[in-house]
């Protein structure tokens, strides 16, 4: 088992040596997870003043009480809001769709170079080039198993969020993987990274938990110190969590081969 401490202490130490490149690559994957809110907000605005003179007339007290009513007035207004509402939703549908394209074939590819920028910081100075690693090799392969990814933590997270949650630990691995081995096929990405988070998926859990203030200290800077320090430290100290959990997969199954090669010698 891993000591989160030493993976910490770890990540300090590189952010000594690559300190603007992690903070870049640590802010691309807070925007493209949704980790910061630097998201944009559409507004609507409402005037005050009606310049129109087709409702200068319009008594709303008699509408609503029962008074004179004008028919035209009536079909006019409703008409009006009809067409607003139906231009509002056709708004809403248009960037929901947008949304979902750019996160399935920008920022998914996006977060699978971050990852690898982060993995290979571990032993060496890693460059900004490796953000784009996921748009040049096997690009619809990675595409398509990070969708899956995203689809099937949101459906189990419909069900209730506790097993959304269980799930998001289960396949934390798969972009790290797919950073490693690109040509990997989407069943063998889940299956291995379920495989690594078998047992682990607690301790990850707490591994997260020990950045809560952090996390708090950002929220209190209005996202100053994650830009300037938390986004960098936690993706790296994360990418020294894939590392740990990796050699002890490792070493797990090598201990079974050996303890299963043993159990055959004896017949």
């Amino acid at each position: 088992m891993w000591d989160n401490k030493v993976l910490k202490q770890k990540a300090k130490e590189r952010m000594k040596v690559n300190y603007w490149k992690m903070l870049l690559v640590g802010l691309i994957i807070a925007l493209v997870s949704g980790g910061t809110g630097a998201s944009s907000s559409a507004r609507n605005y409402v005037t005050g003043d009606k310049e129109t003179t087709q409702y200068d007339d319009y008594d709303e007290d008699a509408f609503f009480s029962g008074g004179d009513i004008d028919p035209d007035m009536m079909v006019d207004s409703l008409g009006f809001w009809g067409l607003f509402g139906g231009m509002m939703l056709g708004v809403v549908v248009v960037a929901v769709v947008i949304g979902i394209c750019l996160v399935i074939f920008v920022f998914n590819p996006l977060e699978i170079g971050a990852r690898r920028f982060f993995y290979r910081n571990i032993n060496e100075k890693a460059e900004l080039k490796e953000v784009g690693f996921g748009f040049d090799r096997n690009y619809m392969g990675s595409v398509k198993t990070m969708f899956l990814r995203d689809l099937y933590t949101g459906l189990w997270t419909l069900l209730f969020i506790i097993p959304g949650i269980v799930k998001s630990y289960e396949y934390r691995m798969i972009p790290y993987l797919l950073a490693e081995n690109p040509e990997m096929s989407t069943d063998e990405a889940f299956a291995i990274s379920k495989r690594m988070m078998y047992g682990n998926k607690a301790a990850a859990f707490w591994f997260d938990l020990t950045f809560i203030g952090w996390n708090i200290l950002g929220a209190i800077t209005f996202g100053i110190v994650d830009v300037f320090w938390v986004n960098g430290y936690y993706n790296q100290s994360a990418a020294m969590l894939y590392d740990a959990i990796k050699i002890g997969d490792q070493n797990r199954r090598m201990q079974q081969e050996t303890t299963a090669d043993q159990e055959f010698d004896q017949y």
